[in-house]
């Protein structure tokens, strides 16, 4: 009686920690996607020969400063 309690338990913990490193996983990987995403618009903007809106936004405090 009691040691299949445990039993249970041990199973419950492993799901668990398995679960959260999958959410971990994931979140990982919507990291990754996110800054893919970032540099291919900043290096689209380079081609295209415009300036990114970070670099606009420090030349004008740089003109005001």
């Amino acid at each position: 009686m009691f040691l299949d309690d445990e039993v249970a338990a041990s199973r419950t913990r492993r799901n668990e920690a398995r679960w959260g490193f999958y959410i971990a996983l994931a979140a990982l990987a919507a990291c990754i996607v996110m800054v893919l995403g970032l540099m291919t618009q900043v290096s689209t903007q380079a081609d295209i020969g415009q300036q990114p809106a970070t670099a606009h936004v420090q030349s004008e405090a740089g003109r005001h400063g």
